[in-house]
């Protein structure tokens, strides 16, 4: 998100580390957007410490569900940094909303892209531990062996990092403000108790992380249940309709009648097929189609397909798509470490499902 476009829009506010810019309970009456530094999301609760929700830098939009439900804020919002915020009441907001149509493009795709690519899921984030010695094992030299390990390890970081790094903050902003002198007894327990509440929160993330390997090996079900898939297709279809026309690509389907009512986890099943149309959308150029298109085959199984006019995939590497951190040259070039598919993969087969490119 460019913040110079919010700038027409907006009056700008200064705050310093550790403090707060709004507070939970507060009347939802303003949306802000980080100009410059770092913001977190804390939840307060009587008698327990306060609970790091996530940290936002320079381009975040925050508040802005509050404003249009009219709630009150469900957490507060404490700056980390130096920070500026560009601030928009909820009377203006309706009214450009209403009348100005680069608004309402900037707005919605802001929330929609913020939506998409906010978190890779700790369930993407997830094996590669398992990965790892499972890799070693069939290795037969012991050059190759050491290869892979460390190639494995440094990527394996990688995730661990972008899931704790929010809670991380937390715990540097606490005890930097607790090194400051002159702040009082209650202050100073106060944000020890932040610290602690940030110490809980990455012990949660690590919980998630073995969530993954239990889903793969088997140890934790999926959420089975009756499902339409026309329903599902077209919701996800629309959903990603905007991300789709921000880059001038075309999205559209061919959703055969009829369609089966399958038994399936329709949360995973939406992640399966989000991951699909991003990459295509990703890798489709300038004025491209990408189709989602379905039917169900002579066994009356349901066949789900997103075709683009991308690069496409060369043959010698699509063995190995769906293998975790696994990537085609063009995909290097892109965002991400490759575990979209590998997903994808162990949900579909999950399903007793196949999936191919």
């Amino acid at each position: 998100m460019m913040v110079s476009g919010w700038s027409e829009y907006t009056s700008r506010r200064s705050y310093q580390i550790g403090e707060y810019i709004s507070h939970q309970g507060d009347p939802g009456i303003e949306m802000y957007i980080v100009e410059k530094g770092s913001v977190a999301i804390i939840r307060e609760e009587a008698g327990k410490p306060p609970f790091p929700l996530s940290s936002h830098s320079a381009g975040a939009m925050i508040g802005e569900i509050g404003l249009l439900q009219h709630a009150p804020r469900s957490a507060s919002i404490i700056a980390t940094e130096p920070t500026d915020i560009l601030v928009l009441s909820r009377d203006d907001f309706w009214y450009l909303f209403r009348s100005d149509y680069g608004f309402q493009e900037t707005v919605l795709n802001t929330i929609i892209d913020r939506l998409l690519s906010a978190d890779v899921s700790r369930v993407e984030a997830s094996l590669s531990e398992h990965r790892l010695y499972e890799r070693l094992g069939a290795l037969s030299e012991e050059n190759r062996a050491l290869a892979e390990l460390m190639q494995l390890r440094q990527e394996t970081i990688h995730f661990i990092v972008h899931d704790l790094r929010n809670p991380l903050n937390m715990i540097m902003m606490a005890l930097s403000i607790l090194e400051m002198p002159g702040s009082d007894v209650n202050e100073r327990a106060s944000f020890m108790d932040m610290a602690k509440g940030g110490v809980q929160r990455m012990l949660v993330l690590i919980d998630s992380l073995l969530d993954v390997e239990r889903l793969e090996s088997g140890d934790a079900q999926l959420e089975m249940a009756p499902l339409k898939p026309t329903a599902l297709l077209t919701s996800m279809v629309e959903s990603l309709r905007p991300l789709a026309r921000s880059r001038e690509v075309r999205l559209e389907t061919v959703i055969a009648e009829n369609l089966p009512t399958i038994i399936a986890d329709a949360q995973r099943l939406e992640r399966v097929l989000a991951n699909l149309i991003d990459n295509a959308v990703k890798f489709t150029p300038r004025d491209g189609l990408v189709t989602v298109s379905s039917q169900a085959d002579t066994d009356g199984n349901l066949v789900v397909a997103v075709n683009d006019t991308g690069p496409g995939i060369p043959p010698e590497q699509r063995e190995h798509l769906f293998e975790r951190f696994a990537q085609t040259e063009t995909g290097r070039k892109g965002k991400g470490f490759g575990l979209g598919l590998a997903f994808s993969r162990i949900v579909i087969e999950g399903h007793r499902g196949t999936i191919r490119a």
